[in-house]
């Protein structure tokens, strides 16, 4: 596949690879794809399993080992205990940790993009999610300082457009931080049915426009009437393209494309439209 141009770089965005419940024609074949696609990079939205059994996170750092590197992973509502309530009170995290250390809210700086990671699932919650206040003041802090030129993004598993049971805890002082922070793009999953559009975020006049890329599930079973996908991102200073990669007999190809300018703001050159 054509690389991008010089000043731009290509993520894959990949989500609810669910193993333990996946298909394995497409989880196989998964990494060859990311790579024959020449990503930079790979971000992993959550729901890296199905019941966060300790042989399904093996398999799943060992899926994600695979992928072009360098990688962001922030965890789903999968990913946290569900059959041992002790477990999920007293140590909801420890054995995702276990096979994905470091910050549960990691960073990671390609120099033309900066994201910062987040993770949604606390333990009181059983499919929703929530930003707490820290990781509102984490956004701002390490995206609105980024330096010229570099395109802002969130990674998070539960979308910021949810609504209703969906919708985020902690909503409204997030969509204030991406409104301060000058976030460009949000990568998220969870609802297993790939889109990506324009999202206005914050209230009153105090509002902004930005890039919501939700990210299929790639290799789960429940597809929920779409085909198994991951999401390509050529990235500019103006602009992103969306390419879905479908999973489509027994192996994958190209989708659809869809091509946004950046929102405006003070750290892109430009005033972006569109």
């Amino acid at each position: 596949m054509a690389q991008p141009p010089g000043g731009s770089i290509r993520l894959g965005h990949v989500s609810d690879i669910h193993v333990g419940a996946s298909d394995d024609v497409a989880l196989d074949g998964l990494a060859d794809d990311l790579h024959a696609a020449g990503v930079a990079a790979t971000v992993v939205t959550g729901d890296l399993t199905m019941r966060a059994r300790t042989h399904e996170l093996v398999r799943a750092r060992a899926v994600v080992d695979a992928f072009p590197a360098p990688t962001l992973v922030v965890m789903g509502n999968h990913d946290v205990p569900l059959t041992n309530p002790f477990r999920r009170l007293a140590s909801p995290y420890d054995k995702f940790r276990s096979q994905f250390s470091g910050s549960l809210d990691p960073m990671l700086d390609l120099g033309i993009v900066r994201i910062q990671g987040l993770d949604s699932m606390p333990r009181w919650r059983w499919k929703s999610g929530r930003i707490s206040d820290r990781q509102s003041e984490l956004v701002v802090s390490t995206l609105a300082g980024s330096p010229a030129g570099t395109v802002r993004i969130v990674a998070l598993h539960h979308p910021p457009s949810s609504d209703h049971l969906e919708s985020i805890a902690g909503g409204g002082d997030f969509e204030e931080a991406l409104v301060d922070a000058e976030v460009d793009i949000v990568l998220a999953g969870h609802t297993h049915v790939p889109s990506v559009r324009v999202l206005e975020v914050g209230s009153g006049d105090r509002t902004r426009p930005l890039i919501e890329n939700i990210a299929g599930t790639a290799t789960s079973h429940r597809t929920r009437g779409s085909l198994r996908s991951w999401s390509q991102l050529d990235i500019t200073e103006s602009a992103v393209t969306v390419t879905q990669h479908l999973a489509d007999g027994g192996g994958w190809r190209p989708g659809s494309v869809q091509e946004f300018a950046l929102p405006p703001g003070t750290h892109l050159p430009g005033p972006a439209t569109g």
